[in-house]
């Protein structure tokens, strides 16, 4: 019985490839692991453009990172971050099994690292929007006798 079992396993090995570990995770990830990732954008963000600074952020900020596209998104929607990490020459790869998907709310693109980093927060509206508490508290000390006196008004 157990030679049977072998040879299921080795002709599923064979037909449809071996299995993948966390393979709902390596979805979600474009083939890699949440613990790689630094920045993830859903398709329909790359497909709006919005979020071109913070890609290009991303990317200056760590020069050994990778960019895994989904091919899905469509060439006119990658083609501005495709030029972006040309212009930087990062690495990049574009997949597009029906695995990854291809709903709007799928991944377009990760930004990866080689090894584990777990960084937090990886989505980009989050990231993007991020101020550090040293320059929030820095604007605040700003404020102009004329911008106390508007929020004096009610203005």
């Amino acid at each position: 019985m157990p030679d049977k079992d072998q040879l299921t396993s080795h002709l599923d090995n064979a037909m449809y490839g071996p299995p993948k570990l966390h393979p709902d995770e390596q979805r979600r990830y474009l083939g890699t692991f949440r613990e790689r990732v630094s920045l993830l954008m859903s398709i329909e963000q790359l497909q709006k453009g919005e979020y071109l600074s913070a890609f290009r952020a991303e990317l200056n900020a760590h020069p050994d990172y990778q960019v895994i596209f989904n091919g899905h998104t469509g060439m006119s929607a990658l083609q501005p971050y495709l030029q972006i990490a040309g212009s930087l020459q990062r690495a990049f790869t574009i997949v597009q099994d029906d695995f990854y998907g291809d709903s709007p709310t799928a991944s377009g693109l990760v930004v990866i690292a080689k090894t584990a980093i777990n960084q937090y927060p990886i989505k980009v509206e989050e990231k993007a929007f991020e101020q550090p508490a040293e320059q929030h508290a820095a604007q605040k000390d700003q404020s102009t006798l004329w911008t106390k006196i508007k929020k004096h008004l009610g203005f």
